[in-house]
């Protein structure tokens, strides 16, 4: 039980919708101004102003970091741990009380790696900082949005630094998990 109820919980805590919420006391309902069924910071910003936007982001990483800490007190198995933030990103994708909509993952995954591989994920930030300089507001010669390719780049380079500091396989390799539900998402 002390192996599955992280899970649980992740999975439940990622399917509380911030982005719904926020922008519920606002008085839109984003069911209505959305196509694709996505609810995430990016559609609450274009419909509720930047600082909604921005609260909805912050909401959702702390959402995966609260998955990651709650599996970390309930359970000491590093694969229950992952698996709890892994869970998270599911319910923020399919939310249970959206009838199984939601966002795209992109700031409950960083949540879940800042604090599962705080060192590894702020070095990779940085590391990222430089193509997110010189790409601002350009598509890559890939033809993908530079949004999809920083991301990419980000989760690269979280594994890379993981691996190299000497973190375990299962947790280095977390960053390609978590982005999963994310590449389904995006289909």
């Amino acid at each position: 039980m002390s192996n599955i109820l992280p899970i649980v919980v992740g999975y439940l805590l990622g399917s509380i919708p911030s982005a719904f919420i926020v922008a519920k006391t606002k008085g839109i309902d984003l069911r209505d101004k959305t196509k694709d069924g996505r609810f995430g910071a990016a559609v609450v910003k274009r419909e509720c102003g930047f600082f909604s936007g921005i609260l909805v982001g912050i909401i959702d990483f702390f959402k995966g970091g609260s998955s990651i800490i709650i599996a970390e007190k309930l359970s000491h198995q590093e694969w229950v741990i992952v698996l709890s933030g892994l869970a998270a990103i599911i319910g923020h994708n399919w939310s249970i009380y959206l009838k199984f909509l939601g966002g795209k993952g992109a700031a409950i995954s960083f949540g879940n790696l800042f604090f599962l591989l705080t060192q590894s994920f702020l070095l990779a930030c940085l590391f990222t900082a430089i193509p997110a300089f010189l790409l601002r507001k350009r598509k890559t010669t890939l033809g993908m949005r530079t949004s999809s390719f920083l991301t990419i780049i980000l989760f690269l380079s979280t594994l890379f630094w993981g691996l190299i500091s000497n973190v375990s396989l299962t947790l280095s390799f977390s960053p390609i998990i978590f982005s999963l539900p994310m590449i389904i998402k995006k289909n």
